[in-house]
């Protein structure tokens, strides 16, 4: 294709060309949504540019999404549990800073070490998860 406009004729075959292009590019995201967002794009009057800003924010989104999922999955966590779902009142003597601090993740990119000590049944295995969830989310 050249830099030049594009024909009426190439204009009627447009979604397939696109659909083969994203195929090749690798960026299902943009080949699902490209018709819809320009519909709204021409509705709202956007320019290229927001139209364009648009749709590679989708495709990056999705594809961050689904490098998470994907990595919470690699981890073979025995269950999938968050930080945010762990009940601090049953753990009165967990210090929240001490756990907000951890909750940044810092630690990992540190490579510095992290032990949880305590009797059974006061979610120790729940928070592990949690930060290992966290680190994912972060992208390790």
């Amino acid at each position: 294709m050249s830099s030049g406009t594009i024909t009426t004729a190439t204009k009627d075959g447009l979604p397939s060309m696109i659909a083969y292009l994203t195929r090749v590019l690798k960026t299902p995201t943009i080949g699902a949504c490209w018709e819809d967002l320009a519909a709204q794009a021409r509705d709202e009057n956007w320019s290229h540019e927001e139209y364009l800003a648009a749709l590679l924010q989708r495709q990056v989104a999705d594809r961050e999404s689904k490098g998470t999922v994907m990595r919470i999955r690699t981890a073979h966590f025995p269950q999938v549990k968050t930080l945010e779902d762990f009940n601090l009142d049953h753990l009165p003597s967990l210090r929240r800073d001490v756990l907000a601090h951890l909750a940044t993740g810092t630690f990992v990119a540190k490579a510095e070490n992290v032990i949880l000590l305590g009797p059974p049944g006061i979610g120790k295995t729940h928070l592990a998860i949690g930060l290992g969830v966290k680190a994912a989310h972060a992208g390790h």
